[in-house]
C-alpha cells in the first residue's frame, strides 16, 4: 500500500519517490542464504544522511509490528531504508492515524466484516478504513474512507497512475463508494450520504467533485445544505474571487438577513458616501500582508504596495473583496496572511 501511495504521489503531485534509487546509493550484496545485508551498509551511518533524509525519531507515528522497514527491505542499503522509513512515517500520519476508534474483527466469523459476492462489506462498524482494489491479486487502488452514522466520507484515494490512464481509477473508486452507501442504506436507514469534503472551484484537483450529481454545498454561515447548482450561482454572483459567502437566506431571523445583506452585498461601499474608490485604492495599497512561515519567525509584514505587478494582479482582487465584505474600519485593523 505504501509503495503504491509513493508512486501515486510522485507522478500526480510531484513528490520525491522514496523508493527510487538515488545517485550515490550503494547496492547491498547478500552474503548468506538468509539474505542478511553484507558490510556494504557499514559506511552509511546516520551521520551520512543529508538533513532532508534524516529518519523521524518519533516512532509513535508508525508501528513496527505493522511495517518494519528494516526487516522488509533488509536487502537495501541504509540510506534507501531511511528514505523509505521517512516516507512511511509521512504516509502513516496522513492516511493511517485517525481519531476514530480502531475496530478489529472478532475472529474469522465476525459477520460485521463479511464481504458479499460483489465485494461490498456494508456491515462494517463505524471507523476509518482503506478500501483496496485488486486485479488478479495485484493492488491497483486504495480508497481511504471514514464510516459515520449518517455518511461515508471520502478522505483520499490513490492508485496506479499508469493504469488510470485507461481505467480512470479515481472515478471508479468514487462510484464504488457511492454504491457502497446505496447498499448500506438497505440495513442502515440513517446512513444516506456520500461526503466528498471541501469544494474549491479554483483548485483543478477539486473541481471533479461537482461532476457527481445531484449534490449539495454546505453554507459556511448557516450550516444548511444547498443544492449545488443554486449554490454555485450564488457564489459566482456574490463572491466570484474567494468563493465564500452565505448561501442560505431562507427561514432565518430577519435581523440575520439584514446583517448578511449588509456584509455580503458587493455594492455596500458604493452606498457609503464616506468612502470613494480612491479611498478604497489607498486602503488596498496600505493593507498589511504576513508572508512569514507558519509557526516560524519570518520577515515583518509588508504592504500590498510593495508587491510587484504580478503579485498585485493576484492579490488585489482578494483584498478588494475582503474590504467589501468586512468594511473599511475592520480592514484597517487586519493583517492578511498569505499561504
Amino acid at each position: 500500500v505504501h509503495r503504491l501511495f509513493a508512486k501515486y504521489q510522485t507522478k500526480i503531485h510531484g513528490d520525491k519517490d522514496c523508493f527510487a534509487p538515488v545517485s550515490g546509493d550503494k547496492a547491498t550484496v547478500s552474503s548468506s542464504k538468509q539474505g542478511s545485508p553484507s558490510n556494504g551498509d557499514t559506511d552509511l551511518d546516520d551521520a551520512s544522511l543529508s538533513d532532508d533524509e534524516d529518519g523521524d525519531d518519533d516512532e509513535s507515528t508508525w508501528q513496527k509490528d505493522i511495517y518494519d522497514v528494516d526487516s522488509v527491505y533488509a536487502h537495501l542499503n541504509l540510506r534507501t531504508r531511511m528514505r523509505i522509513k521517512k516516507g512511511y512515517v509521512n504516509f502513516h500520519r496522513f492516511l493511517c492515524e485517525t481519531p476514530l476508534p480502531l475496530v478489529r474483527p472478532d475472529g474469522d466469523g465476525d459477520r460485521r466484516f463479511q464481504v458479499d459476492g460483489e465485494g461490498y462489506d456494508t456491515h462494517i462498524p463505524f471507523g476509518s478504513y482503506h478500501q483496496q482494489y485488486r486485479i488478479n491479486g495485484v493492488l491497483i487502488a486504495v480508497g481511504v474512507v471514514d464510516v459515520f452514522p449518517h455518511c461515508l466520507s471520502s478522505v483520499y484515494a490513490f492508485y496506479d497512475p499508469d493504469l488510470s490512464r485507461h481505467l480512470e481509477l479515481g472515478k471508479y473508486t468514487a462510484l464504488r463508494e457511492i454504491e457502497w452507501v446505496k447498499r448500506a442504506y438497505a440495513h442502515r436507514r440513517e446512513l444516506t450520504y456520500y461526503y466528498l469534503g471541501y469544494y474549491i472551484c479554483s483548485c483543478i484537483k477539486m473541481v471533479y467533485k461537482a461532476e457527481y450529481k445531484p449534490s449539495e454545498l454546505l453554507c459556511p454561515t448557516t450550516n444548511r445544505w444547498m443544492d449545488f447548482e443554486i449554490a454555485k450561482k450564488i457564489l459566482d454572483e456574490r463572491s466570484p474571487v474567494r468563493q465564500c459567502c452565505t448561501l442560505f437566506l431562507g427561514s432565518i431571523p430577519k435581523e440575520k438577513n439584514e446583517d448578511d445583506e449588509r456584509h455580503s452585498n458587493r455594492s455596500s461601499l458604493r452606498r457609503n458616501s464616506l468612502y470613494t474608490e480612491e479611498h478604497k485604492a489607498a486602503l488596498v495599497d496600505s493593507m498589511l500582508l504576513d508572508i512569514g512561515d507558519i509557526g516560524g519567525e519570518g520577515p515583518p509584514p509588508i504592504t500590498v504596495s510593495m508587491l510587484n505587478p504580478e503579485g498585485r494582479t493576484m492579490v488585489d482582487p482578494l483584498i478588494k473583496e475582503f474590504i467589501d465584505e468586512v468594511g473599511f474600519d475592520v480592514s484597517r485593523r487586519c493583517i492578511i496572511r498569505l499561504n
